[in-house]
């Protein structure tokens, strides 16, 4: 018996130095809960009118059973209730000597869309409070506590901001105020115009001067849930135009008083009704309101266009151009001024739909916006279609050929203008870099599963359908005009052919004669080496004879015959 109680002891003795020596620590149960976590409302019903104020408060007791001179650090979760914190939020270390956290209507109401609960269900979350305790010769397990409560989170609304005062014109009731644009949901708004001597604040509604947003002590925004007589208007002592960028998370207004050298911007390209006649470019129109932008409006056509700021016939001028060549009109909006000059940069827009435009050059800002005017039928089955096969000039590069609504014709027609070459291609209504894309296809195909160009009957085919396509022959190759009505289900295809004209170039040293016949595949320069008289075969696309044998009159002029 006395050799059993000698092992014991034995045993015992080992597992308190072990906890003292290696890494192996033991512990026998977790801490009993000595913070007893608590929610300052069991029922949270969220409001967006309320967004950053708060609407739950966790507060908990400091933990009573850590060893001396042991660091107690404390980390909060939250998620579902019954969810095991299996999709909690990051775990939030607490700043040293505080007990308790807050959540915002706002950022709660986040938090359930996260979770996907609908607005207006009722939900049951849990908080959990966890007590690392750390520096002790043994480890200790942590200590928990957890509460629940239920909340309703709410459907977010634009939530509008007017401006109004004595230093806006007409603006000095609450039923004329003008309305700010929100740039970030419920917290970053922008308004610009042009403001007087005077003073303004910031209205939640067109039907009273409360609740508002004026200037506080420090000049930041404070929020005013009633009318006191007390609040203080932010004011403007020099007229102009101005931009105002009001944060209301933040409670900052950053007040910008911009200035331009711009004094006049024209346009060209060939989507531009002077194509690339830079002396007869359009200009743009300088806006009344907002002083710092320029606009256009009226009709664009497909292809690349640029905006000069000056007219020269040498084209030496300062330009406006794209980031990166090629944008299209509802791509990247930024843009950026070459100075005259500079080569190796020569970026353009390149417009994919005609139509009726109001283009708008915003020189603070340095961005462009091009709005369509006039709209596609929202009762179509696409908005959009594309080319896309080897036998189109951009190949299997997706995004690059459009076909452009034409308002002009039978509703639901698009069409498009370009060169087919031998090969295959398909009409897709999307291009997401994927392949799994919805196309217009021929109807009826062969054992290859391609079709003529005499087919005319089109089918949409959903992703992982049939993979038809138009198959254009080596005979067929030239340019085209293709129109689809995604109403009636019909393709056409109308080759365009080239008219045949002569060019006769003078010079004091040699003649140069060009003839330009229709364009036909496997077309083949033919040059001769006769002075005497020129001839073309059918299959010649263009003519070229030079000579130094005969030697004619200076004229500086070129005769078109």
């Amino acid at each position: 018996m006395k050799n059993k109680i000698f092992f014991l002891l034995a045993m015992l003795s080992c597992l308190v130095v072990g906890c003292k020596d290696e890494d192996i620590r033991y512990s026998i149960e977790r801490p009993d809960d000595t913070m007893h976590l608590q929610v300052s409302d069991e029922y949270v019903e969220l409001n967006q009118k309320s967004g950053k104020e708060e609407a739950v408060t966790f507060s908990w007791n400091e933990v009573t059973n850590a060893p001396l001179d042991s660091k107690v650090t404390y980390y909060f979760k939250l998620d579902i209730a019954d969810n095991d914190f299996g999709t909690s939020i990051d775990k939030m270390e607490i700043p040293f000597g505080e007990h308790c956290v807050s959540f915002t209507h706002k950022k709660l109401n986040a938090l359930l869309t996260k979770w996907k609960i609908a607005p207006g269900e009722r939900v049951t979350l849990e908080a959990e409070i966890i007590a690392e305790i750390e520096e002790t010769d043994c480890y200790v397990k942590p200590e928990l506590s957890t509460v629940r409560f239920d909340v309703v989170g709410y459907e977010i609304q634009p939530y509008n901001i007017y401006i109004m005062g004595t230093a806006l014109e007409g603006a000095t009731d609450p039923a004329n105020a003008l309305k700010m644009t929100e740039e970030i949901s419920e917290e970053v708004y922008t308004w610009y115009g042009v403001m007087k001597e005077g003073d303004y604040k910031f209205i939640l509604n067109t039907t009273g001067q409360s609740p508002s947003y004026t200037q506080g002590a420090d000049g930041s925004v404070v929020f005013n849930e009633h009318e006191t007589g007390n609040e203080t208007p932010f004011t403007i002592n020099k007229a102009g135009f101005y931009v105002l960028k009001l944060n209301i998370e933040a409670g900052t207004l950053n007040v910008d008083y911009p200035t331009t050298d711009y004094n006049d911007v024209w346009m060209v390209g060939e989507a531009t009704p002077a194509g690339w006649n830079i002396m007869s470019s359009t200009k743009l129109t300088k806006d009344p309101v907002n002083q710092v932008a320029f606009y256009y409006e009226g009709l664009l056509k497909t292809g690349d266009m640029k905006f000069p700021l000056e007219l020269k016939e040498d084209w030496n001028v300062a330009w406006l151009m794209p980031i990166e060549n090629g944008t299209h009109e509802f791509g990247d909006n930024r843009m950026e001024r070459i100075e005259a000059g500079i080569q190796g940069h020569d970026y353009k827009w390149n417009i994919t739909k005609e139509g009726n435009y109001r283009v708008t050059l915003n020189m603070y800002t340095m961005t462009i916006d091009f709005k369509l005017l006039q709209s596609i039928p929202d009762d179509l089955p696409c908005k959009e279609i594309w080319m896309l096969g080897d036998a189109t000039p951009a190949g299997w590069e997706q995004g690059k050929e459009a076909f452009v609504y034409d308002f002009n014709v039978d509703k639901g027609t698009f069409y498009w203008e370009g060169e087919l070459k031998a090969g295959s291609f398909k009409c897709p209504i999307n291009v997401d870099g994927s392949w799994s894309i919805t196309c217009y296809m021929p109807k009826q195909v062969g054992e290859d599963g391609k079709a003529s160009l005499n087919m005319t009957d089109v089918q949409l085919v959903r992703p992982n359908g049939n993979d038809y396509q138009w198959k254009v022959e080596e005979s067929e190759a030239g340019q085209y005009r293709v129109e689809l009505n995604v109403l009636t289900n019909k393709i056409k295809f109308e080759k365009k052919n080239l008219a045949a004209s002569t060019f006769i170039l003078y010079n004091k040293s040699f003649f140069c004669a060009v003839l330009l016949f229709s364009l036909l595949p496997k077309s083949k320069c033919i040059f001769a080496l006769s002075a005497r008289y020129l001839t073309a075969s059918k299959n010649c696309i263009f003519f070229v004879f030079m000579t130094n044998e005969i030697t004619l009159p200076a004229s500086p002029h070129p005769k078109h015959l």
